[in-house]
């Protein structure tokens, strides 16, 4: 009789889990699409992306062909001094108008900006009685190129940067991405382990809860030591607690798990059993590949590539403006003026213009070689910056690739131990119900059982925690 009922005890949990298994199931790739599409993360994340996406079109955008049409009215009131008598100072009213239309393009290759346009100016003088009263400005077509500073070429530099924070905010979204599906799988197997221990000390109470019902009818026949008996008992009182508090961590479990997920508790219910990948997944990189893929998939190595590239920009500038800075506006076209717009734009006569600035900071006070110096630091700064977020994201990749190869070999271990512990559990659970050996033997044989079986999950949850850790550092899926 007592064989027979440490044997059902043994198997109950074994129904229950067949029952379990026929209930709703979450896998553990369900688990992380439903929250890379739902949580407030991937939300920010992909509005990010976007922000950035946009302003890269803007940016390219901005460098083809422009063409812009500008009005500007003026009026201005001009009074002189009535007490003395100048001939060229009078009272009178100005209102001019300047209409043009311009098609600009950046010379990427030069730094400056090429335009052709055309340009009427209309103006207006009151309270005068001369010819001039009234004159129009008509310039039918004009060519032109502007530059700043010779010899810099700020759109080449825009162009690297922008490109750089562009491929920065890509990593970025695939960066939030791993880590949404990371922080997934934590609170997915700290579910997966409180779920496991719960059913763990709810088999262990349900075969003391047997024992100790066989031992109370053995001790009425004096069959069963009052030690024996009492010992059952606080084993059944240990096992009770112990399923206690391993639900009330399965609750919190789940209920973190649902929060994450934007789920309700009735989504995510207690019948809800979690499934996942039963085999660990071959790692084919070697340290040398995953670093490599690492630098060229972390958003924040990328981003500070990008700030580099912005300080050696403005060190290159400040170095410049240190000399001689020569900025050039040159500009030919056909022209008129006259009292008539007709006439204005018969008779056009070809004029050119140029304006070549020439700026020497002959006493500065050091001002621009110091502006090179702090230009220079900062480079510098930056470099060291980058080397060193490349050595931690080294250490990083290495670390966790030799965690995960020894998680790997600590699960394939425990899985056997968890068998192995089965199987002397059953073992010493026959012979203490053919009386071959105490309580105290089939007690240490379920501690061992129940050790294994905590030490395969923890491997467990170590394990997949790694593995997606290791795919949001190098980018991979």
């Amino acid at each position: 009789m007592l064989r027979l009922s440490l044997c059902a005890a043994i198997l109950i949990f074994q129904f229950s889990t067949l029952n379990c298994n026929a209930q709703t199931k979450l896998s553990l790739d369900q688990a992380i699409r439903h929250a890379q599409d739902s949580t407030i993360i991937a939300f920010q994340s992909q509005h990010e992306y976007n922000y950035y996406q946009l302003h890269y079109d803007e940016f390219m955008a901005l460098r083809k062909p422009q063409l812009n049409l500008r009005v500007a009215p003026n009026y201005y009131r001009l009074v002189s001094d009535l007490s003395r008598d100048y001939v060229y100072l009078r009272n009178y009213d100005n209102l001019s108008a300047a209409a043009s239309v311009t098609l600009s393009q950046k010379m990427l290759n030069w730094g400056g900006e090429a335009y052709v346009g055309t340009q009427a100016i209309w103006t207006e003088y009151f309270k005068s009685d001369k010819d001039y009263a009234r004159q129009f400005m008509a310039a039918p077509i004009l060519v032109g190129y502007r530059q700043t500073l010779l010899g810099y070429n700020p759109y080449r530099w825009e162009k690297a940067v922008e490109d750089q924070r562009l491929k920065a905010a890509r990593q970025q979204h695939q960066y939030d991405m791993n880590t949404i599906a990371e922080e997934v799988t934590r609170r997915f197997f700290r579910l997966v382990c409180a779920q496991g221990q719960a059913d763990m000390y709810r088999r262990n109470l349900q075969a003391a809860d047997t024992l100790y019902a066989i031992a109370r009818e053995k001790a009425s026949i004096v069959m069963v030591t009052m030690a024996e008996l009492r010992s059952l008992e606080l084993q059944r009182v240990n096992a009770a607690n112990a399923l206690s508090m391993a639900q009330t961590a399965e609750e919190e479990a789940r209920t973190r798990l649902a929060s994450f997920l934007r789920l309700d508790g009735d989504s995510l219910s207690l019948s809800m059993r979690l499934q996942f990948p039963q085999e660990p997944k071959t790692i084919s990189l070697t340290a040398a590949e995953a670093i490599d893929l690492a630098l060229a998939n972390s958003p924040a190595y990328q981003h500070q590539i990008a700030t580099l590239t912005e300080s050696r920009q403005q060190e290159q500038k400040a170095q410049k403006e240190k000399g001689v800075n020569v900025s050039l506006d040159v500009n030919v076209g056909m022209q008129q003026v006259d009292n008539v717009i007709g006439r204005a734009y018969r008779d056009q006569r070809l004029y050119a213009l140029g304006a070549v600035t020439l700026s020497v900071p002959l006493m500065d006070h050091g001002a621009a070689k110091n502006r090179h110096a702090a230009a220079q630091a900062w480079v510098e700064r930056e470099e060291r910056t980058l080397n060193e977020a490349e050595r931690s994201l080294r250490e990083d990749v290495t670390s966790t690739l030799h965690n995960i190869n020894t998680y790997r070999q600590l699960l394939e271990r425990t899985t056997q131990a968890m068998t192995m512990a089965d199987e002397v559990f059953e073992m010493n659970a026959e012979n203490y119900a053919n009386g071959l050996c105490d309580i105290n033997t089939y007690t240490l044989a379920q501690n061992r059982r129940d050790e294994a079986y905590n030490q395969y999950l923890s491997a467990l949850e170590k394990y997949w925690a790694t593995y997606y850790h290791l795919l949001t550092l190098t980018g991979t899926n």
